[in-house]
């Protein structure tokens, strides 16, 4: 394993750390901002592998971020079309890089990441980021960029905490008015 290998993990552990705060806001602004600043060391990390459909899917979900991020800031609200180019993007994308039946399990994530980043109910949006999550880190371990699996089980874990926290958080206030 060579200092590429070494790199990718590093950068990958750094997305890690960021990914997990992003999920501890409850404001779809501080959220954004977080995974913007988590998606360019993961887009890093693949590169650093040569992992081109991950990278550059990942370098899409900078953008798409960064565009809802901005729009979060000026309190509105983001265009079916908006969402419909991203949703192409990484269609068209997948399909130029596409190297092996691997790569189906990115295109297809990554397409369900953005159904989840085009919802405005955190509580949605964390429900909806598990089951890429999920097929992202087999993703990962397969292609070898083993702190983005560890990143994904992590993000997953902290999602199901997450989750749970938010809902008992409702149940609570359904109770205080009951």
């Amino acid at each position: 394993m060579g200092l590429s290998f070494w790199i990718a993990q590093g950068l990958g552990l750094i997305a890690l750390f960021l990914v997990c705060l992003s999920y501890n806001f409850n404001t779809k602004k501080l959220f954004f901002f977080y995974q913007i600043l988590a998606n360019i060391f993961y887009a890093s990390s693949f590169f650093a592998l040569d992992v081109i459909i991950g990278g550059a899917n990942t370098i899409i979900s900078i953008l798409r971020v960064g565009t809802l991020f901005y729009l979060e800031k000026k309190s509105r609200t983001p265009s079916k079309t908006l969402y419909i180019c991203f949703a192409l993007a990484y269609l068209v994308l997948g399909l130029v890089f596409f190297e092996t039946p691997l790569d189906l399990l990115a295109i297809v994530s990554y397409e369900i990441f953005n159904l989840a980043m085009f919802t405005k109910n955190m509580n949605l949006v964390r429900i909806l980021m598990v089951a890429p999550n999920l097929m992202i880190a087999i993703y990962n371990i397969l292609s070898m960029t083993y702190t983005n699996a560890i990143l994904d089980f992590i993000e997953i874990s902290v999602l199901c905490f997450s989750i749970y926290r938010f809902r008992k958080r409702e149940i609570d206030k359904i109770k205080y008015i009951i």
